[in-house]
């Protein structure tokens, strides 16, 4: 079933069963199938029950902090409770929750995606991109592209800058608030690929 929305300049449908994206009536990628074109997957050898029994457990945290931010409600998960340390220990304020974005290339829309939320901090200047990992180890070059691909999207969206990337990685009693540095030569990089791969989306 799809959703629709106006999102800046943008008319967004989105479909939460398939991660379908269409901008303006034109279906695109969302930011996870681009990163899959560029970066090799670092679970090809890891059996489909587990990631698909992982990818519940995700997705259940991520609603329960998306609730809580919503409502107050708070979540049994062990998880979740270390989240709210994390929030406590760095002061970390909740602007905006599921923040839409549209990314454009040479001029042509090329992806659509969400990530979790947009921060603030006394700790920190400005506002921040935050996304939240169960995984048990965070992969730093798909994390890395991930973010600075969400950094582009929101600032090429909403023409407001973001001054740092963060991730939340939570996995049992695990918890850290994670820095993840700005990284224009690997965002270059993976573009300049996509354009590669799909020349025939550029030509005008």
């Amino acid at each position: 079933m799809k959703t629709s929305l106006q999102v800046e300049d943008y008319y967004i449908e989105f479909d939460a069963e398939t991660h379908q994206y269409w901008v303006d009536h034109v279906p695109v990628i969302s930011v996870t199938q681009l990163i899959k074109e560029i970066l090799p997957s670092p679970y090809k050898r890891v059996d489909p029950t587990i990631l698909a029994r992982a990818a519940e457990r995700g997705t259940e945290l991520h609603d329960s902090i998306e609730h809580f931010e919503e409502t107050g409600e708070i979540s049994h998960l062990t998880e979740f409770k270390n989240y709210l340390k994390l929030k406590k220990q760095h002061q970390i304020d909740v602007v905006k929750n599921e923040q839409i974005v549209v990314i454009s290339h040479l001029g042509i829309v090329i992806a659509a995606g969400r990530f979790d939320m947009i921060v603030t901090s006394p700790f920190m200047k400005g506002q921040g991109i935050v996304d939240v990992k169960r995984m048990a180890h965070l992969h730093q070059t798909h994390l890395s592209l991930q973010l600075n691909l969400y950094k582009l999207g929101y600032e090429q969206t909403y023409k407001t800058p973001i001054s740092y990337l963060k991730c939340i990685h939570l996995r049992g009693h695990h918890y850290e608030y994670v820095d993840i540095m700005f990284d224009k030569a690997l965002l270059q990089r993976s573009l300049n690929k996509y354009v590669d791969l799909h020349p025939e989306l550029f030509i005008t």
